[in-house]
C-alpha cells in the first residue's frame, strides 16, 4: 500500500464485494411491524431505496448481530456478516410466530456490491442487469450504494484492494464482526448507539436495557480509534496499558484491529479502552513483558485524505 493508492481511495471512492454476506428477504402485510419490533433502529422512517444499520439484541440488551436493513416498495432485505450465515435466519424466525410475513434466505440468489464515494456515481452501469436493485448505504464511513445483482453477476468486476479497505475501515472507526463486535457485547461499547440505535422508537427486544444504559450515561469500556504515535507497529490482540501516577502501568483495554495507514505512514488501530483510562497515557504491547508502543486515542480524522 502506498500514499497514492490511499489518496485514490479516499478521494475517488471504491468498490467492495459483499456477496458472501448472509442475505434475507422479508415480505408480507406484517413485515414492517414485525421487523421494527426486532431491531434497534426505526425501520418505519426508512424510505424505499434506503437502508440503515440496526442491532439484534437479547432480552438483556446484549448484541446478537449487527444487520443492515434495506427497503423496497413492498419488501425488506436484511444483510449481515458472512459469519452469521447460520445464526441470522434462525434468530429472525424465532419470533416470527403469528405474523403474516415470510422470511426467505436468499444468500445464494444474489451478489451484493457496495460502491462508495465517487465510485457510487457509476452505479448506473448496472442497469443492464435484469432484476438489479440499488439502495443508499454507508458502510465504511462514506456515502455509497448497495447494488443487488443476480448471483455470479459480480464475478468480472474489479474491487478495491482489501488491505486498503481494511485501513479505511479502521481509520473511520467502523467496527467489524469477529474483531470489534461479537455476540454478548453491549452495543454502546462498540459505539453502535451512534448510528444503529433509535432511542425514540417503540419496543424491540432488549430495548429496556439499552435505554437504561443511556440514562446511566456510561459503559465500562468504549471503542476508540488508536494511533501508534511513535511509528512502531501495532497488532490486533495486543493489550493496552495505562500509566499510573507512580510510573507503573495497569491494564486499560485491548487492540482489536490494526493496519498500516499509507497517508499518515503510521500504524493505526481500533481497541476497547476502559472508561477510567480514557484520558491516561497509553501503551500497547503483546504482553506485560514486551516492549511497549506509545499509543494515542484519535479524536479527529487528521490525514489529508479524510
Amino acid at each position: 500500500m502506498d500514499a497514492a493508492a490511499w489518496n485514490d481511495l479516499v478521494t475517488g471512492g471504491g468498490t467492495l464485494d459483499l456477496s458472501p454476506h448472509v442475505k434475507l428477504r422479508l415480505t408480507g402485510p406484517d413485515a414492517l411491524r414485525y421487523l421494527n419490533g426486532q431491531v434497534s433502529n426505526d425501520v418505519k422512517r426508512l424510505a424505499p431505496g434506503g437502508s440503515l444499520p440496526a442491532c439484534l439484541c437479547t432480552h438483556k440488551g446484549k448484541l446478537e448481530a449487527l444487520v443492515r436493513v434495506s427497503r423496497a416498495d413492498d419488501q425488506f432485505f436484511i444483510t449481515a456478516d458472512a459469519a452469521l450465515r447460520d445464526f441470522l435466519p434462525l434468530r429472525m424466525e424465532k419470533y416470527l410466530i403469528a405474523d403474516d410475513a415470510v422470511l426467505e434466505d436468499v444468500t445464494d440468489a444474489y451478489s451484493l456490491v457496495h460502491l462508495f464515494g465517487k465510485a457510487a456515481d457509476r452505479s448506473g452501469a448496472f442497469a443492464d442487469f435484469s432484476g438489479h436493485s440499488i439502495y443508499k448505504a454507508t458502510r465504511v464511513g462514506r456515502s455509497g450504494v448497495d447494488v443487488w445483482l443476480p448471483a455470479g453477476a459480480a464475478a468480472d468486476l474489479v474491487f478495491s484492494e482489501p488491505a486498503l479497505i481494511e485501513s479505511l475501515r479502521i481509520d473511520r472507526g467502523i467496527p467489524a464482526w469477529d474483531s470489534e463486535m461479537a455476540a454478548g457485547i453491549l452495543p454502546p461499547e462498540a459505539r453502535l448507539d451512534e448510528n444503529a440505535i433509535d432511542y425514540h422508537k417503540g419496543c424491540y427486544t432488549g430495548q429496556e436495557v439499552i435505554s437504561r444504559l443511556r440514562s446511566v450515561g456510561q459503559v465500562n469500556r468504549r471503542l476508540e480509534r488508536l494511533l501508534a504515535s511513535g511509528g512502531e507497529r501495532l497488532e490486533a490482540g495486543w493489550t493496552l496499558f495505562a500509566a499510573a501516577a507512580d510510573g507503573s502501568f495497569t491494564t486499560a483495554g485491548n487492540v482489536t484491529s490494526a493496519a498500516w495507514h499509507p497517508g499518515l505512514e503510521k500504524w493505526i488501530g481500533l481497541g476497547y479502552v476502559k472508561r477510567n483510562a480514557a484520558g491516561a497515557i497509553l501503551r500497547a504491547a503483546r504482553d506485560a513483558e514486551a516492549a511497549q508502543v506509545p499509543v494515542e486515542i484519535r479524536k479527529t480524522l487528521d490525514d489529508a485524505g479524510a
